[in-house]
Protein backbone atom coordinates (compact mmCIF):
# COMPACT_ATOMS: atom_id res chain seq x y z
CA UNK A 1 0.00 0.00 0.00
CA UNK A 2 1.09 3.71 -0.92
CA UNK A 3 1.82 6.00 2.03
CA UNK A 4 -0.94 8.64 1.93
CA UNK A 5 0.06 11.65 1.21
CA UNK A 6 -0.50 14.84 3.57
CA UNK A 7 -2.47 17.73 2.60
CA UNK A 8 -0.74 20.74 1.59
CA UNK A 9 -3.67 23.15 3.39
CA UNK A 10 -2.11 21.87 6.37
CA UNK A 11 -0.20 24.62 8.40
CA UNK A 12 1.06 22.62 11.21
CA UNK A 13 4.69 22.02 9.39
CA UNK A 14 5.19 26.29 8.98
CA UNK A 15 7.41 28.31 11.04
CA UNK A 16 6.23 31.28 12.72
CA UNK A 17 7.88 33.75 10.06
CA UNK A 18 6.80 31.28 7.17
CA UNK A 19 3.50 32.31 8.22
CA UNK A 20 3.78 35.56 8.90
CA UNK A 21 5.17 35.65 5.03
CA UNK A 22 1.84 33.48 4.00
CA UNK A 23 0.10 36.60 5.49
CA UNK A 24 1.67 39.47 4.14
CA UNK A 25 1.26 37.54 0.51
CA UNK A 26 -1.89 37.37 0.82
CA UNK A 27 -2.67 40.79 2.01
CA UNK A 28 -0.60 41.89 -0.70
CA UNK A 29 -2.70 39.88 -3.42
CA UNK A 30 -5.80 41.44 -1.59
CA UNK A 31 -4.81 44.75 -1.90
CA UNK A 32 -4.04 44.21 -5.44
CA UNK A 33 -7.31 42.77 -6.22
CA UNK A 34 -8.66 45.87 -4.88
CA UNK A 35 -6.65 48.65 -6.96
CA UNK A 36 -7.91 45.85 -9.81
CA UNK A 37 -11.31 46.18 -8.97
CA UNK A 38 -11.55 50.00 -8.34
CA UNK A 39 -9.99 50.17 -11.57
CA UNK A 40 -11.93 48.61 -13.43
CA UNK A 41 -14.58 50.76 -11.83
CA UNK A 42 -13.59 53.79 -12.88
CA UNK A 43 -13.09 52.30 -16.27
CA UNK A 44 -16.77 51.29 -16.22
CA UNK A 45 -17.58 54.84 -15.22
CA UNK A 46 -15.60 56.51 -18.03
CA UNK A 47 -17.11 54.41 -20.59
CA UNK A 48 -20.53 55.16 -19.33
CA UNK A 49 -19.57 58.49 -19.20
CA UNK A 50 -18.48 58.55 -22.91
CA UNK A 51 -21.48 56.52 -23.74
CA UNK A 52 -23.79 58.98 -22.49
CA UNK A 53 -22.10 61.40 -23.93
CA UNK A 54 -22.68 60.09 -27.47
CA UNK A 55 -25.99 59.61 -27.37
CA UNK A 56 -26.92 63.42 -26.80
CA UNK A 57 -26.43 64.74 -29.87
CA UNK A 58 -26.91 68.40 -29.13
CA UNK A 59 -23.93 68.55 -26.25
CA UNK A 60 -21.91 71.12 -28.08
CA UNK A 61 -24.45 73.75 -27.78
CA UNK A 62 -24.57 74.42 -24.49
CA UNK A 63 -21.92 76.35 -24.23
CA UNK A 64 -20.45 78.37 -20.57
CA UNK A 65 -20.60 82.44 -20.91
CA UNK A 66 -16.91 82.95 -20.76
CA UNK A 67 -17.10 80.58 -24.16
CA UNK A 68 -19.74 82.78 -26.16
CA UNK A 69 -17.85 86.02 -24.94
CA UNK A 70 -14.56 84.67 -26.34
CA UNK A 71 -16.53 83.32 -29.72
CA UNK A 72 -17.97 86.88 -30.06
CA UNK A 73 -14.89 88.58 -29.95
CA UNK A 74 -13.17 86.39 -32.03
CA UNK A 75 -15.90 87.24 -34.25
CA UNK A 76 -15.84 90.84 -33.97
CA UNK A 77 -11.36 90.28 -34.63
CA UNK A 78 -12.08 88.33 -37.63
CA UNK A 79 -14.98 90.62 -39.03
CA UNK A 80 -13.08 93.89 -38.12
CA UNK A 81 -10.06 92.33 -39.47
CA UNK A 82 -11.80 91.54 -43.33
CA UNK A 83 -13.23 95.31 -42.78
CA UNK A 84 -9.60 96.64 -42.96
CA UNK A 85 -8.94 94.95 -46.01
CA UNK A 86 -11.67 95.60 -47.71
CA UNK A 87 -11.20 99.85 -46.73
CA UNK A 88 -7.60 99.38 -47.53
CA UNK A 89 -8.45 98.07 -50.47
CA UNK A 90 -10.80 100.64 -51.34
CA UNK A 91 -8.03 102.89 -51.02
CA UNK A 92 -5.14 101.67 -53.39
CA UNK A 93 -4.78 98.68 -54.96
CA UNK A 94 -1.12 99.02 -53.95
CA UNK A 95 -1.75 99.95 -50.32
CA UNK A 96 -3.67 96.61 -50.34
CA UNK A 97 -1.35 94.42 -51.88
CA UNK A 98 1.34 95.34 -49.67
CA UNK A 99 -1.26 94.82 -46.59
CA UNK A 100 -1.83 91.74 -47.40
CA UNK A 101 1.72 90.73 -47.34
CA UNK A 102 2.47 92.39 -44.50
CA UNK A 103 -0.64 89.97 -42.63
CA UNK A 104 0.72 87.09 -43.92
CA UNK A 105 4.12 87.83 -43.06
CA UNK A 106 2.76 88.31 -39.47
CA UNK A 107 0.90 85.14 -39.61
CA UNK A 108 4.01 82.96 -40.76
CA UNK A 109 6.42 84.51 -38.89
CA UNK A 110 8.00 81.37 -36.81
CA UNK A 111 7.08 82.85 -33.46
CA UNK A 112 3.51 83.62 -33.88
CA UNK A 113 2.56 80.46 -35.58
CA UNK A 114 4.28 78.22 -32.40
CA UNK A 115 2.20 80.60 -30.70
CA UNK A 116 -0.99 80.42 -32.60
CA UNK A 117 -0.39 76.56 -32.50
CA UNK A 118 0.02 76.26 -28.32
CA UNK A 119 -3.11 78.90 -28.09
CA UNK A 120 -5.13 76.29 -30.30
CA UNK A 121 -3.88 72.95 -28.45
CA UNK A 122 -4.53 74.33 -25.27
CA UNK A 123 -7.70 75.67 -26.04
CA UNK A 124 -9.85 71.78 -24.98
CA UNK A 125 -7.98 72.12 -21.95
CA UNK A 126 -9.32 75.41 -20.65
CA UNK A 127 -12.82 74.28 -21.62
CA UNK A 128 -12.24 71.31 -19.50
CA UNK A 129 -11.03 73.16 -16.54
CA UNK A 130 -14.14 75.52 -16.61
CA UNK A 131 -16.32 72.30 -16.82
CA UNK A 132 -14.62 70.19 -14.48
CA UNK A 133 -14.90 74.03 -12.05
CA UNK A 134 -18.74 73.87 -12.28
CA UNK A 135 -19.50 70.23 -11.60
Amino acid sequence: MAPIKKDFDSFEEFTEYQLEELVKSNDALEKQEARWIKEEKKEEQIQERERRSAKNPFRRLRKVPLEIISRSLFWFFLGSFLFSFAFVYAASTWWFLWYVISACACIFYAPNRKALKEFIDGWPNIVDLIQSRRK
